[in-house]
């Protein structure tokens, strides 16, 4: 089966909207599912927008986020993820 390459703005979009749940392989070839957002109501605070913009747009292969589980900050590269579900409705 050929592997799905994700669209980075479409991901991010997804993430400030959503909680959305990302298989991928880390570096180290593990595999992890990560239930992720970038929706502001869920987010740490203060949280700078501004500063994620920049990232965003800084790091094209890279996607920073927040664990939900893990209550931190975490990243994937975009060219890894495997499967992505939206799970929003368990976070409403």
């Amino acid at each position: 089966m050929p592997k799905i390459e994700y669209n980075r703005d479409l991901l991010l979009e997804e993430l400030r909207e959503n909680v959305i749940e990302v298989t991928f392989d880390k570096v180290n070839g593990e595999r992890r599912v990560m239930r992720c957002t970038l929706r502001e109501d869920l987010l740490p605070t203060p949280y700078n927008m501004e500063a994620d913009n920049k990232f965003h747009r800084t790091n094209d292969k890279v996607i920073a986020c927040w664990d939900v589980h893990a209550k931190g900050w975490r990243s994937f590269r975009i060219e890894s993820v495997l499967y992505v579900q939206n799970i929003n409705e368990q976070y409403v």
